[in-house]
């Protein structure tokens, strides 16, 4: 009876054998032509927080500590987490007789992304960034450039246990 166990056993485990040495022979699917190459701080959110890009639906951090800067550093986190519509304000420099904010509801469509810049475009456009909280537990993120009129602001609440960016302010003329 020994001897039969061991060929039974090698019978049976034959076509788990064959089946992982067939899946380690695949090639892996081609990368589609359109997608750009993911630069270096993509990459390295996507290691420093692996939910951030690899889990649909999974809240990158459940702190906005931990989640602005997935967002930043994402743009599928921007995509994701961008509230549809996205109330956007602006100011019009040529109204008369005095410049006047305009107020738009942008759907995902209309959003060019990446809405908000990572800190290695904040750096290099000389942008300094103020993080304070919003009364209603929310935050207001503010991207402005010293002695000039830039200023962008960007507000996130909380929303199906996550954050979510409902609206930007550009304040620049």
């Amino acid at each position: 009876m020994s001897r039969i166990l061991p060929g039974t056993l090698r019978v049976a485990l034959f076509p788990l054998a064959l089946m992982a040495l067939l899946s380690a022979c695949r090639s892996p699917e081609a990368p589609t032509p359109s997608a750009a190459p993911a630069s270096p701080t993509t990459v390295a959110s996507a290691v420093a927080n692996p939910t951030a890009t690899n889990a649909p639906g999974v809240c990158p951090a459940p702190t906005f500590d931990g989640f602005l800067p997935a967002f930043m550093h994402n743009v599928s986190v921007q995509e994701r987490y961008a509230a549809d519509p996205l109330e956007n304000d602006t100011i019009d420099p040529n109204a008369e007789p005095e410049p006047a904010p305009v107020k738009k509801m942008l759907t995902k469509a209309q959003i060019t992304f990446p809405v908000m810049p990572d800190s290695a475009r904040q750096k290099k456009d000389g942008l300094v960034l103020k993080q304070s909280p919003e009364g209603d537990g929310g935050f207001a993120v503010e991207l402005a450039k010293p002695d000039t009129d830039y200023q962008m602001t960007f507000h996130f609440r909380s929303a199906d246990g996550c954050w979510q960016l409902y609206r930007t302010e550009d304040d620049s003329l």
